[in-house]
C-alpha cells in the first residue's frame, strides 16, 4: 500500500526526536511493531457482539465504527422533540392529549430556564391529565430518554412504554411515610424504590428496554436517572411483539403539575460490527501486513465468541504475514490451556524475540507460581524460554509485578488522558513513562496509545463483567481529543526511536501500539468504515507504514 507520508520530516518529528539521544548511538536492527486485539465483534446475535454494536450505534461514533461495520437502520432516531419551536398555550404536536375537566396539557415556557416544555396541569381528584405518542414498531431494544419534574414530588406523575395494548414499563412517583421517591412497577406489583427525588427539580430519564435479547435471555429494562443506572435488567411487565408508544399522565385522584422536556426514543442497536467470517479475517491481515504490523498481541480469551478472531486467523492461509502473541489475564481457564499455549509457542507464526523466545504479555495475575509453570512446561517442550511482559498502571507496580512473579520486562495496555486533553498531551505523558518504567523495572517493551475515548461505554455500559457495575460512570468525561494519522506515526517513530536508543533497557527490540482495534475505548488503526467510503484508504494505517522501523 501507498504510504500518506514517509520519514521524518514528512511526519513532523522534532529535532530532539531525530537528533541522536545524547550519549547514544541508535541500533540499527529493525523493531518489532505489534498491535493489541481486542475482539468483541462478533454480531448482533452475540452478547459482546450486541454490546458492542450498541456502544458504537450513537451516530457520533460511527466514526470510529470498523471496516466491515453495517449500518442497518440509517434512520434509528424514532421520536426527538423538544418543544422550543411549538406554539405556547397548544397541544404538543404529535401526541395524543387526554385532559377531562380541571386538566389541561399544553406548551408552555419553562418555568425555570430558557426553551420551552409540556406541562399536564391537574387541579382535578377525578380524572387525569395524559399525552400519548406512538412510534414506529420495534421488535428489538430502543431508549427513550426525557427530563421531567413536579412542582410537589411523589405526585404519582407516571410514564408508560408499551407495545400495543400492553404496558412493558411503568415508571412514577410517589409519596409515602419514607419520603418522595421514582419508583418502577415489578411483575408482582411492588413497586420498586430507584431514588428519592425532590420538590420543583429537574430529572433526566433514560430507558433501555431490550424485548428480544440474544441467547434467549429474559426481556428486560435497564432505568438511569441523570446518568445512574438505578434499575439493572428488571423483568418486563408484559411481552408483546413489538414496542411502540410511550405515555405521560397525572393520578386521576391527586392533583399535580407535572413538566415534561426533551422526548425520544432511537433504535438502540443500529449497526451490525462483525468481523466472524474467514475473509474479514484473511483482509485484516492483509491489511496489517502492508502497513507493517509484525504481530498481533491477542487478548486472550477462552469465551467462546471473544475467541472466534483468534481461531480465524490461525485458521488463515495468510496468518504467517502478521504473527502472534498472547495478553493473558491469569485465569484458571487460561492456565487449564497452558499445554495448548506452550505448542503454539513452537509454530512460525507465534512472535519470538531475542533469538527465538516466545513473547507472552500478562495483563493481570502474573504470579510467580504462573510464571514458573509457563517456563517449565516451555523447557520440557524442548522450546526457548518465554520473554515475559508483566502490563501495569504504574512504574512502580510493574517493577514489582517484575520482580515478584520472575518477569523479564514491563508494559502498559494504554495511556488515556481525560475531559479532552489534547492528543499531544498523551503522547507527552506517555513518552515519559518509558523512562518511567526503564527506571524503574528495566527492560521494557514502549506502548504506543492511538487515542482514548471511553465515553461510549458511559452512554451504553458495557454487558460483560460482573453486574451491575458502575465502572462505566468514569467514563463521562474519560478521553482525549482524536489524533491525526500524522500524529500517530508521530508517535509511533518516536518509539521506536526510544527503544533504539535504549537498547539496554529494550533488548527485545519491539514497541506495542494500542491497539488494532479498542475502537471503544478510542485506540484503533485498524481501518474504519469512514476512512474507507470517504477517502477509500485505511489512513492510519497508510501512515504507519511511512514510519521508519529501524533507529538510523
Amino acid at each position: 500500500m501507498a504510504a500518506a507520508v514517509t520519514g521524518g520530516a514528512a511526519l513532523g518529528l522534532s529535532t530532539a526526536i531525530e537528533a541522536t539521544a545524547a550519549g547514544r548511538q541508535p541500533r540499527a536492527a529493525r523493531t518489532l511493531v505489534g498491535a493489541i486485539r481486542w475482539d468483541a465483534y462478533t454480531g448482533r446475535d452475540t452478547r459482546h457482539g450486541m454490546g458492542t454494536n450498541r456502544m458504537l450505534s450513537p451516530e457520533k461514533y460511527h466514526f470510529r465504527m470498523p471496516y466491515y461495520s453495517k449500518i442497518t437502520v440509517p434512520q434509528p432516531v424514532l421520536v426527538d422533540q423538544d418543544f422550543d419551536s411549538e406554539t405556547i398555550g397548544a397541544a404538543p404536536s404529535g401526541w395524543t392529549v387526554s385532559a377531562g375537566v380541571g386538566t389541561k396539557v399544553s406548551v408552555v415556557q419553562v418555568p425555570d430556564g430558557a426553551g420551552r416544555s409540556v406541562l399536564l396541569h391537574d387541579t382535578s381528584t377525578t380524572g387525569m391529565a395524559s399525552m400519548s405518542r406512538t412510534f414506529a414498531a420495534q421488535e428489538r431494544a430502543v431508549t427513550l430518554r426525557w427530563d421531567w419534574k413536579e412542582t410537589a414530588a411523589g405526585g404519582w406523575a407516571r410514564a408508560l412504554v408499551v407495545g400495543g395494548p400492553t404496558t412493558v414499563v411503568d415508571i412514577a412517583t410517589l409519596r409515602d411515610a419514607g419520603g418522595t421517591h421514582l419508583v418502577c412497577r415489578t411483575p408482582s406489583g411492588t413497586w420498586q424504590v430507584l431514588q428519592t427525588i425532590a420538590d420543583n427539580t429537574w430529572y433526566s430519564i433514560r430507558v433501555v428496554v431490550d424485548p428480544a435479547p440474544p441467547a434467549g435471555a429474559t426481556p428486560w429494562v435497564d432505568i438511569f436517572v441523570d446518568g445512574v443506572r438505578k434499575a439493572y435488567h428488571l423483568p418486563l411487565l408484559g411481552s408483546p411483539a413489538t414496542l411502540d408508544g410511550l405515555t405521560f399522565q397525572t393520578n386521576p385522584s391527586k392533583p399535580l403539575d407535572l413538566y415534561v422536556d426533551n422526548v425520544s426514543v432511537v433504535v438502540t442497536e443500529s449497526v451490525d460490527c462483525d468481523e466472524t467470517s474467514q475473509e474479514e479475517m484473511d483482509r485484516q491481515i492483509r491489511y496489517a501486513a502492508a502497513a507493517g504490523i509484525d504481530y498481533w498481541a491477542f487478548d486472550y480469551y477462552e469465551n467462546p465468541e471473544l475467541r472466534q478472531a483468534r481461531d480465524l486467523y490461525l485458521s488463515s492461509a495468510y496468518k504467517n504475514q502478521v504473527k502472534w502473541c498472547v495478553i493473558l489475564f491469569g485465569s484458571a481457564e487460561e492456565d487449564a490451556k497452558f499445554p495448548e499455549l506452550i505448542t503454539r509457542f513452537g509454530e512460525s507464526n507465534y512472535q519470538k524475540v531475542l533469538g527465538g523466545r516466545p513473547l507472552v504479555y500478562f495483563f493481570s495475575n502474573a504470579t510467580a507460581a504462573r510464571v514458573t509453570k509457563m517456563r517449565a512446561q516451555a523447557a520440557e517442550a524442548g522450546l526457548p524460554d518465554p520473554y515475559i511482559v508483566v502490563m501495569r498502571w504504574t512504574a512502580q507496580s510493574a517493577a514489582d509485578a517484575k520482580t515478584t512473579a520472575g518477569a523479564d520486562a514491563v508494559s502498559r495496555y494504554a495511556t488515556g488522558a481525560q475531559s479532552g486533553a489534547a492528543y499531544s498531551s498523551l503522547t507527552a505523558s506517555e513518552t515519559t513513562l518509558w523512562s518511567d518504567y526503564a527506571a524503574a523495572a528495566g527492560q521494557v517493551i514502549p506502548t504506543v496509545t492511538t487515542g482514548w475515548d471511553a465515553r461510549p461505554r458511559y452512554e451504553y455500559p458495557p454487558p460483560w463483567g460482573p453486574q451491575p457495575s458502575a465502572d462505566y460512570l468514569a467514563d463521562k468525561d474519560n478521553w482525549t481529543q482524536q489524533a491525526t494519522p500524522a500524529e500517530i506515526a508521530a508517535h509511533l517513530h518516536e518509539a521506536i526511536r526510544w527503544s533504539n536508543t535504549h537498547p539496554a533497557n529494550t533488548p527485545a527490540n519491539c514497541v506495542l501500539i494500542y491497539a488494532w482495534n479498542e475502537n471503544l475505548e478510542g485506540g484503533w488503526i485498524c481501518p474504519t468504515l469512514y476512512e474507507m467510503e470517504n477517502s477509500g484508504r485505511p489512513l492510519r494505517l497508510d501512515a504507519i507504514a511511512g514510519v521508519p522501523r529501524t533507529g538510523s
